[in-house]
């Protein structure tokens, strides 16, 4: 099951997208009230483990098909992509944005394809 078919994650979706929209565009005066509802929204993601970040090399842009190729860097050597756990979301006034705090959880190097799109894990 997808988490789009999750009951109750459309109108999920759609109240987190309106917080990032009013956060953005509207009053800046509140952007710190919104940003603590994003970052108490995106907590609702880590509780379930559906939350992780991924750090990729400089540069490389989703091809056809929503796959990202990454291979050696023009420089030389590949560059590692190293994901991080997500264990919590917070709104950091410093920056004025929302944090997110994990750990790192594994490094792989290129050349891997990863698929951007949401769809089947490529057993990466």
């Amino acid at each position: 099951m997808s988490l789009a078919e999750y009951p109750g994650f459309s109108s999920f979706s759609a109240e987190l997208q309106a917080l990032l929209l009013e956060a953005e565009l509207g009053d800046h005066g509140r952007r710190a009230e919104l940003l603590e509802q994003v970052a108490d929204a995106l907590g609702v993601l880590i509780g379930l483990d559906l939350l992780e970040f991924v750090f990729m090399p400089p540069g490389e842009e989703p091809v056809a098909g929503g796959t990202i190729d990454l291979v050696a860097p023009a420089a030389g050597e590949p560059a590692p992509i190293a994901w991080f756990s997500v264990d919590e979301a917070g709104h950091d006034e410093f920056r004025d944005a929302v944090t997110l705090f994990g750990d790192l959880t594994d490094v792989l190097n290129p050349p891997i394809v990863l698929d951007v799109d949401g769809g089947e894990d490529d057993g990466l």
